[in-house]
């Protein structure tokens, strides 16, 4: 779980769905976002800065 350690503790800001591509994406502080979406029927999240 240490790819959220860059969004604990910060502010949720925006939620955009659907996203551009189809998933999910929380928008925190800092710009920073987490890109969720399902793949091949898995959840899939990658942590943007």
């Amino acid at each position: 779980m240490e790819k959220f350690d860059p969004i604990k503790m910060v502010e949720l800001v925006k939620v955009e769905d659907p996203d551009s591509e189809g998933g999910l994406t929380l928008v925190f502080s800092d710009n920073k976002q987490v890109k969720i979406k399902i793949v091949d029927r898995k959840l899939v999240s990658e942590v943007v800065s």
